[in-house]
């Protein structure tokens, strides 16, 4: 039992959990609520792609995460490295083989892409200032292009991609931020390690205004309602205030950590007003 939740933690639940949020609210975009048969397999997709690729970057991230995140499952000795690679192997294919019967050329573009997006993070891009944080973020925005796909209007799924797209690359950043000490020991070349913490905290604050700004644009253009706004300023913006407030006073791994969480928490208020923002 101890060695299921081992694989499980490595798929990392919480981005599971997100994933399915992400193919629910889509689907709840459509003009008709999808059938459950289509939301399954959409469901069934996205959590092996998404497991994979978080096995995998465990695979890669193993000394790095002995220093950085030390009770993740390989460096506490729940799984081995090679375990690991092909867990994410084989979830790798389960998603291929799962997304064969509804397979269209949105879908094989899409999940195409992300497959080689996530496969290039781990291997290469990682390490690489800004591109890997624009990479896990990209991913994670297509989650809504995906479901949009599936369900038959992709651009339904356009809005929800933005807000999460932004909400993604500025946590990166936070994140390595957060990480300065096991990055510095495997060379790492993030943007606080390259060009310095005070110009990736700079680097974030515009992101988080033009976030701010952006996320407010599906409401003056009418793809949402007054709810959307409601829930946006209330339960998005405010927080965001004062996540700028805090990063700007204490900009400290611990710190950064605890804004990580902020952040990872407002995503889905974010999807909550996207959700009530067609009513």
């Amino acid at each position: 039992m101890k060695k299921l939740f081992a694989y499980i933690r490595l798929m990392r639940p919480l981005n599971l959990f997100q994933g399915g949020i992400a193919v629910l609210v889509t689907g709840t975009l459509m003009k008709d609520f999808p059938e459950w048969q289509l939301v399954l397999f959409a469901l069934g997709i996205v959590w092996a792609l998404t497991g994979a690729g978080n096995a995998l970057n465990d695979y890669c991230d193993a000394e790095i995460d002995r220093v950085n995140r030390p009770g993740r499952p390989i460096p506490r000795g729940l799984i081995t490295p090679k375990a690991a690679l092909v867990f994410s192997v084989a979830l790798f294919l389960t998603g291929i083989i799962l997304v064969i019967p509804i397979i269209s050329a949105e879908l094989l573009v899409i999940v195409g892409l992300a497959i080689i997006l996530m496969i290039i993070y781990s291997l290469y891009l990682k390490v690489r200032p800004f591109w890997g944080n624009l990479t896990v973020a990209l991913v994670l925005g297509m989650a809504f292009l995906f479901a949009g796909a599936v369900f038959g209007d992709i651009g339904r799924g356009i809005p929800p991609f933005f807000l999460a797209f932004g909400f993604t690359l500025i946590r990166e950043i936070i994140k390595d931020i957060q990480d300065v000490k096991g990055d510095r020991k495997v060379a790492a070349r993030t943007v606080p390690l390259q060009y310095g913490i005070p110009l990736a905290r700079r680097l974030v604050f515009l992101l988080t205004i033009l976030l701010m700004i952006g996320a407010l644009i599906p409401y003056y253009l009418h793809i949402y309602g007054v709810f959307y706004l409601l829930v946006l300023i209330f339960a998005v913006e405010i927080p965001l205030i004062y996540f700028l407030y805090s990063l700007g006073r204490d900009s400290s791994p611990d710190n950064c950590g605890r804004l990580s969480s902020l952040l990872k928490a407002d995503i889905f208020f974010g999807l909550l007003a996207i959700f009530v923002g067609k009513y």
